[in-house]
């Protein structure tokens, strides 16, 4: 039996209400873009602040956020649920999955890259410098570098990186990567070590 058209309208209806919800929604964005550019207020505290907000429309709030403030944002930037970039340094290309929980530092990430959940990527190896035993460790300098994460990388839950990661790599859960290895590496444990190679597993046409 036709629909006469209802449930074509239904949708187009749905459609709209959508983009004047996300219209809507646009607005603190914009606001606390221009309080942080005044300095009145961090790029920490507003990326916590929207890590809050919680389904479709926190996705695309942290969206408009990030490709406003990191130093490079590409298309298609998916931030889920606590997930929070700690640093405006920060680069981003297109098409990057970030999983619930994550908490990144200083970081060059490439395109097509999936992070799964409570995964860190440390700004570097050397936070705190710890040889000195005449001094508390918490008074000791440190040293942040950034950390470059290629293109086409997999990386599974909780795990940590401190060390750039070369393109194609698959990181297992739990790892953690305190250098790199080559690209299309499949690594795991702790420290993270080779386990295999993508490219062993490709099939011949």
């Amino acid at each position: 039996m036709a629909d006469c058209g209802l449930g074509k309208g239904s949708q187009i209806k749905g459609e709209a209400m959508r983009k004047i919800l996300k219209v809507f929604c646009l607005f603190p964005i914009l606001v606390a873009f221009m309080i942080y550019r005044r300095r009145n207020s961090t790029f920490l505290t507003t990326s916590r602040l929207l890590a809050m907000v919680p389904g479709e429309i926190g996705v695309w709030l942290r969206f408009q956020w990030y490709k406003r403030t990191l130093a490079a944002c590409g298309n298609n930037l998916y931030v889920d649920w606590m997930a929070v970039f700690k640093t405006p340094k920060t680069r981003v290309g297109s098409n990057v999955f970030i999983g619930t929980f994550c908490w990144i530092g200083w970081a060059n990430i490439g395109d097509e890259v999936m992070l799964g959940g409570h995964i860190t990527i440390l700004s570097g190896r050397h936070h705190h410098l710890f040889e000195d035993t005449t001094i508390p460790m918490t008074q000791q300098p440190g040293s942040l570098a950034e950390v470059k994460i290629g293109s086409d990388v997999w990386v599974g839950n909780g795990a940590i990186i401190m060390a750039d990661v070369s393109t194609g790599t698959v990181i297992g859960a739990g790892a953690v990567v305190n250098k790199t290895f080559p690209p299309y590496s499949i690594i795991a444990g702790v420290p993270a070590k080779v386990i295999g190679c993508r490219k062993e597993h490709r099939t011949e046409a």
